[in-house]
């Protein structure tokens, strides 16, 4: 089985798991990558790759082949964008029962808005919705949104609990969505969490193809509250199957400001060398 970090934690023994009040509250701007920063950096991108791996399926990139609560929150989370693109309405409510539109096999979910209608909350009760595969995903937690109806635009912020097919997930992260008023809608993911030392960070601008036989290839933005902002790629791909939520093989390329740059290997689930100007450097967890 592939052990891996949930999207903010998860409901099974199978790796760390992270509460759903995670937030990412550190450095932003594009990081230079040295010899005094690059050992913190890669140990966050340990952390990321999992997560932006378990997280796959709400990127709408890689094909897992077993569907997850995570990956079933995204088949979803377009619906629940186009449900609040109708509370935007002149003639809507402050506080809406919305259990009719979205809690299709039972539960309950309320929506309270802000007098313009363009922010808010939804609140979700053991909110059923069935999936179209005959299964139902519950849904229990707060999700806020902020609506902008000029560029129709969509953010929600979920902190929810998600179960699915008798699996459980505590999910942190936020969605962004496009053409909400449309039949083209897309979401995209970003993701704080809390990474194998501890840290807060957040990754966003996910991509991810490949699979647990072959592989994953990764890229992404990762935020390190310390040091701020790197592009990731991946150069070999990533294995996991190690007890920490860490890869057991492959090897990442981290860019920063002023084209710095760094590259990651991760050796076996015990150690990986970090390597910046030519020189590397062994670790181990």
């Amino acid at each position: 089985m592939l052990l891996l970090q949930g999207c903010g934690g998860g409901g099974s023994s199978d790796g760390p798991t992270t509460s759903v009040g995670t937030t990412y509250t550190g450095e932003t701007s594009e990081a230079v990558i040295d010899s005094s920063n690059a050992k913190d950096i890669a140990t966050g991108t340990a952390s990321g790759t999992q997560q932006a791996v378990v997280s796959d399926s709400l990127s709408g990139v890689a094909m897992r082949p077993q569907a997850t609560p995570g990956s079933k929150l995204t088949e979803v989370a377009p619906r629940i964008a186009q449900w609040i693109e109708q509370l935007s309405t002149p003639l809507a409510a402050k506080t809406v029962d919305v259990t009719d539109e979205i809690c299709d096999a039972g539960g309950r979910a309320v929506a309270d808005t802000n007098d313009a209608e363009t922010e808010g909350t939804i609140t979700f009760t053991n909110c059923a919705m069935s999936d179209m595969q005959g299964g139902t995903l519950v849904i229990n937690g707060p999700v806020d949104f902020i609506f902008n109806t000029v560029a129709d635009t969509l953010s929600m912020v979920f902190r929810v609990t998600v179960s699915y097919l008798g699996e459980s997930e505590a999910i942190n992260l936020t969605l962004g969505c496009s053409n909400i008023s449309s039949a083209s809608i897309s979401c995209s993911l970003s993701s704080d969490f809390a990474g194998i030392d501890g840290r807060v960070y957040r990754i966003e601008d996910i991509s991810v193809s490949g699979n647990e036989v072959s592989g994953f290839y990764v890229s992404m933005t990762l935020y390190d509250p310390d040091h701020g902002r790197v592009d990731v790629s991946t150069t070999q791909p990533l294995t996991y199957g190690c007890t920490l939520a860490v890869p057991g093989s492959g090897i990442l390329s981290l860019d920063g400001e002023n084209e710095t740059f760094a590259t990651v290997s991760f050796d076996s689930c015990s150690g990986f060398t970090v390597t910046v100007d030519g020189v590397g450097n062994s670790y181990i967890w």
